[in-house]
């Protein structure tokens, strides 16, 4: 039974990030389904730069940078776990894997869970000293989980392949849209609109198209910088940190019609979504494709490229580029999108934000814990 078993979810991102929200949605939807649900949240000045996020409940472990907490992490998450006791830890991300042993060891009857989102860091960086030891000391413990929880069909199919097995225990639970933040509210008359646009800089531009993601080359944002290019009377509004690679790379291109924010809260985040015309997504592979999901339930259209789990969630909802390179591509749906052409399928919308509301994911997070026990 759930009622009265603990669990604790760990997390090393803020709640501004994508891994952060998802660790507040655990807590959310556990508890709705019976669960004591809790956070721990491991804060770094990097990842944390608000500080400590702790709500009521929470708990926090403090180390100066991800890689110095390699070390400092691992007592005093013994010692908190022997503690609390918690019956299932979940780690929201393989990363986390070098304190799966801690835990085993620290709990011996309790179920370790970790959310697999992709293999990416693992996969993508064979060349990368950084991700070579990011594998062999962080990721690789990951196996001592007693189970794995993945966010997509197609995350499991890669995890399987580069993890060599299947765990005996899994399940594809898919990841959240919290429908009371992120929700479709009537559109806002288009000077409205301009006039957010203008109070954050950017003024005099016939739309906006927006994109949400990491700054890796995975994403792909030369093509969405490509695509600015091309319409220099839309403005191409960017929520993400910027490498300094990527900034001399803007420098060169002179582009005056992109703009970056980063560590946006979430009440910014949904203006930023229900005020741009069209979420531009064009990355080569995702574990889920979260933003463009998120958009969609702002009532703002997307248009994506037809990889990976962005296949799987998006095919028929939106239209989606077999080419992710393709910038013409999509520039002729955001001029589409302009000129008043409604691209997405209502019902095929509908389904989507159904199987991604709290309430499913509450179903198929605490079932597979249930079946667990």
């Amino acid at each position: 039974m759930a009622e009265g078993k603990k669990v604790l979810i760990v997390c090393d991102k803020n709640p501004c990030t994508s891994f952060g929200r998802l660790a507040l949605d655990f807590a959310a939807s556990l508890s709705m389904a019976g669960f004591s649900a809790r956070n721990l949240w491991l804060v770094t000045p990097r990842f944390f730069p608000e500080g400590s996020p702790a709500g009521e409940g929470d708990m926090v472990i403090p180390a100066r940078n991800l890689y110095t907490g390699f070390f400092c992490f691992k007592n005093p998450l013994k010692r908190l776990l022997k503690k609390e006791r918690p019956d299932v830890v979940i780690f929201i991300r393989p990363e986390l894997g070098f304190l799966v042993p801690v835990a085993r060891k620290a709990l011996p009857l309790a179920h370790l869970v970790t959310m697999v989102h992709d293999t990416f860091a693992e996969t993508l960086y064979p060349q990368s000293l950084k991700f070579a030891l990011l594998k062999k000391f962080f990721v690789s413990p990951v196996v001592l989980s007693h189970s794995f929880i993945y966010n997509s069909k197609y995350t499991k199919g890669e995890a399987q392949r580069y993890y060599g097995k299947e765990m005996p225990l899994s399940a594809v639970v898919g990841c959240p849209v919290r429908r009371n933040v992120f929700y479709t509210a009537e559109k806002k008359p288009l000077q409205d609109r301009l006039t957010f646009w203008k109070e954050h800089g950017i003024d005099g531009f016939r739309g906006v198209c927006l994109n949400v993601s990491l700054d890796e080359p995975r994403k792909n944002l030369k093509t969405f910088f490509k695509a600015a290019g091309l319409c220099p009377d839309v403005a191409f509004v960017r929520v993400g940190r910027l490498r300094k690679e990527t900034s001399k790379q803007l420098d060169t291109m002179g582009l005056k019609n992109v703009f970056h924010f980063q560590n946006i809260p979430d009440g910014l985040l949904v203006d930023f979504y229900r005020n741009a015309d069209l979420m531009l997504y064009p990355s080569f592979l995702e574990g889920f494709g979260l933003p463009p999901i998120e958009a969609i339930a702002c009532g703002t259209p997307a248009v994506a490229a037809e990889t990976s789990a962005i296949a799987e969630n998006l095919k028929g909802v939106v239209p989606l580029l077999k080419d992710p390179e393709d910038a013409e591509g999509y520039v002729a749906v955001l001029n589409r999108v302009l000129s008043g052409e409604n691209v997405i399928d209502p019902a095929a919308a509908k389904a989507l934000l159904d199987l991604c509301s709290l309430e499913s994911f509450a179903e198929r997070l605490s079932g597979f814990l249930k079946s667990v026990f």
